[in-house]
């Protein structure tokens, strides 16, 4: 615990199943963490995380109660409750803070991309770039004007966005001796609003790199959201332009076949194919700069794609279908001589691998295709809520031999559901020997 609590001081990168460890074993922190573990979780992107350990930062004093607030109304604002986010505002005593004011502004933001009626939404972007303005104009931080401007832009007065970049907001980020992310964010969005696209993927490129490296995927999402609420303004292909040179992380949802048990008598992934299937997994997972994994554990393409998820520095998000005991006996060690269990727990060392406890705790003769049907659409759900939260885009991967079984449950079944979203789908076909 000790090792932790010096790693989330330091402010150096935890992992989703770090930061659990750490609220699991709150009674034995050193002094009280809430706060500091709360926004790290709003970084990270786990924003119902960061709710729930803000939920108990003590009321020891007005500033305390302030800082409380914010946390849990920014984290209910990221994840799309804008009008419970108000009304905690609400509670708040009127102040300058500038997390508090752009909180505000945001959220207002927010609700005028939300609002259909034209008028009214350029009414909300106005009354937003006008919170960002006056906090600019006291506090001269570069991140009120870039939002000021950006919110100016939406609301159609293009020539004031353009003068309020060029003239003090983009001095101002320019200054910065070693920038950051949000640093390199501000410059890819006022080279945007400037029609420099080459300019804007540069900076917005950079800061991806730099949200992966420091764990901060929440902070990099916020900027998302903002380039894709502009993005509508300018030429498609100009777009993809910039889309293209950020190389967003990917999220990738797995479903795949087991390794054939020995005397399959029509042979769908024999063991002979892992390294050419292992090898196409790994080139998916580069091609499509797969950062963040959802799937199963079982023996076969499971295990294979989550260990190579892994070796590419990726982080996992692993749903067992069962209680992990009945899981391992039904989908992993059924092998005779195999060591797919040992692959198994060596995945679950890694400090990069978040498994969730299983919905279902037993299984009947008649209702097995339930529980894996269930579980394949849990899997899609999550993965679909994190690439919504983190705006980063979401993929299917497979191994698959390419036919339909019907089965409920089954691979081809999961297909169907991500194909029913229109997600992207890759698939590797196991090479059978003639």
């Amino acid at each position: 615990m000790e090792k932790l609590v010096e790693k989330l001081k330091s402010r150096r990168k935890l992992s989703v199943r770090e930061v659990r460890e750490l609220i699991r074993n709150r009674d034995k922190w050193p002094e009280d963490l809430s706060a500091l573990l709360a926004r790290r979780a709003l970084e990270m992107g786990e924003n119902f995380y960061a709710y729930d350990i803000a939920e108990n930062i003590p009321e020891n004093d007005p500033q305390s109660v302030v800082q409380k607030l914010h946390i849990m109304a920014l984290a209910l604002a990221r994840s799309g409750s804008l009008e419970r986010a108000s009304e905690l505002l609400k509670k708040l005593p009127d102040s300058d803070s500038t997390e508090i004011v752009g909180l505000k502004s945001r959220i207002l933001k927010d609700m005028a991309v939300n609002t259909v009626d034209e008028e009214k939404k350029r009414e909300l972007f106005k009354r937003s770039a006008e919170l960002s303005l006056s906090i600019f104009k006291q506090k001269n931080q570069y991140y009120n004007g870039i939002n000021a401007a950006s919110c100016l832009f939406m609301a159609g007065e293009k020539n004031a966005a353009e003068k309020l970049i060029r003239e003090e907001v983009l001095p101002l980020c320019q200054a910065v001796e070693n920038p950051g992310l949000w640093e390199e964010a501000t410059l890819g969005e006022c080279f945007l609003l400037l029609n420099d696209y080459e300019v804007a993927a540069t900076h917005y490129g950079t800061a991806a790199n730099i949200a992966l490296q420091s764990g901060q995927l929440g902070n990099f999402a916020s900027t998302l959201k903002q380039f894709y609420m502009l993005a509508a303004n300018f030429p498609e292909n100009s777009i993809q332009l910039v889309i293209e040179k950020m190389h967003l992380p990917g999220i990738g949802i797995f479903s795949g076949h087991m390794i054939d048990r020995p005397g399959r008598k029509i042979p769908r992934f024999p063991a002979y194919a892992e390294e050419q299937v292992r090898s196409e997994l790994a080139e998916i997972i580069r091609k499509r700069n797969i950062r963040i994994a959802f799937c199963s554990c079982a023996c076969g393409g499971d295990i294979l794609f989550l260990e190579e998820v892994l070796k590419a520095g990726g982080e996992c998000f692993i749903v067992p279908p069962l209680p992990m005991e009945a899981t391992i006996s039904g989908s992993v060690d059924i092998i005779p001589g195999a060591n797919w269990k040992e692959r198994l727990f060596n995945i679950f060392k890694n400090d990069n691998v978040f498994v969730f406890e299983p919905e279902c705790d037993e299984i009947g003769v008649d209702d097995d295709a339930i529980v894996y049907d269930f579980t394949n659409r849990y899997i899609l759900g999550i993965a679909v809520f994190r690439s919504q939260t983190l705006h980063f885009p979401l993929f299917g991967v497979t191994v698959w031999n390419g036919e339909k079984s019907g089965l409920t449950g089954g691979t081809d079944s999961a297909i169907a559901h991500w194909q029913q979203k229109n997600i992207p789908l890759d698939i590797v076909t196991p090479e059978i020997k003639k």
